[in-house]
């Protein structure tokens, strides 16, 4: 069975681009925070979650402290992807409990390895 793969980006060129280069997964794509959180909350339970940092509604700090505080979400990997190449934010959103930070635009293969390496690490 496939790794299931959340994908919460408010950018529809950059869902598509996940899609594509997650063809080897099982990829649930999202627009905003609201529609992931429904998802999760129908019993969803993907094996990673890749979180785009600024979107409108929710943004992704509040998004990734609802998840984290979800029993059933808590144990998920987040990965968050930002255009924002800061140590501070980065370091902030490690704290709240993501497990990686990448910034846009990323090579594929790196990408790749890191969505891998987060789903064994956990």
């Amino acid at each position: 069975m496939k790794k299931k793969i959340l994908v919460i980006d408010d950018d529809a060129t950059i869902r598509f681009l996940l899609i594509n280069i997650l063809r080897d997964y099982e990829v649930i794509s999202k627009e905003d925070g609201y529609e992931a959180l429904s998802w999760l909350n129908s019993g969803n339970v993907p094996d990673l979650i890749l979180l785009d940092m600024e979107m409108p509604n929710i943004n992704g700090r509040v998004l990734i402290r609802r998840i984290k505080s979800s029993y059933k979400h808590r144990q998920v990997p987040i990965i968050v992807m930002s255009g924002t190449d800061s140590k501070l934010i980065k370091n902030n959103f490690l704290k709240l409990g993501a497990s990686d930070y990448i910034i846009k635009p990323f090579a594929d293969l790196d990408f790749l390895e890191r969505v891998k390496k987060a789903m064994i690490v956990g």
